[in-house]
């Protein structure tokens, strides 16, 4: 079954989603190398840490490469999967291109798709230049800072703040970030 608007718990209810994508690309003979992220990615990254992450609506993926760019993004929609290339302002692309250091493959019997999953520093990086209410309250309220190597984190932070167009925006995470990881103790 894949996601109707149904919240997906745990990281089973995203593979099936997955699955699902995968049975519809090879019928179609579609191939595509995907990055899985947001609240989907994180999840699949805690679960893999044996810690729990809040469920998700929805997965959330990029695009790295497709032999039918069409033809994926319809079946992608058909499943309810959305591609945010371009909304987020880090990670930049290239990042996501150069997939040996920063993300592991999901370890799943597919035949039309590799899918990547960024390590957890990359998805709170997301998370902390970002200016959802939602996003701070995952990075205050969930164990996904706590599960970070702190020297990662704060070296990726200190690289993307490069990247961010308005820095000085109050409203970004980012402002809170030595508060919060203050308060966590770590």
């Amino acid at each position: 079954m894949y996601s109707d608007g149904k919240r997906m718990r745990t990281s089973d209810d995203i593979l099936d989603t997955l699955y699902t994508l995968d049975f519809l690309c090879a019928q179609r003979k579609i191939v595509a190398e995907l990055i899985i992220l947001g609240g989907s990615g994180i999840l699949l990254n805690l679960e893999m840490m044996d810690e729990q992450f809040r469920s998700t609506r929805d997965i959330d993926v990029n695009l790295i490469a497709t032999n039918d760019t069409k033809s994926l993004l319809a079946t992608l929609s058909e499943v309810n999967i959305d591609i945010i290339g371009g909304v987020m302002e880090v990670p930049p692309m290239e990042d996501f291109k150069d997939r040996k250091n920063s993300f592991h493959e999901l370890d799943a019997d597919f035949k039309s798709l590799r899918i990547y999953v960024p390590e957890i520093e990359l998805l709170a990086c997301s998370k902390i230049f970002s200016t959802r209410e939602k996003d701070l309250i995952d990075l205050k309220e969930t164990s996904l800072l706590k599960k970070c190597d702190r020297d990662k984190l704060l070296s990726l932070v200190e690289e993307y703040k490069g990247y961010i167009l308005n820095i000085n925006n109050p409203d970004l995470n980012y402002h809170q970030l030595h508060d919060i990881l203050k308060e966590l103790g770590i």
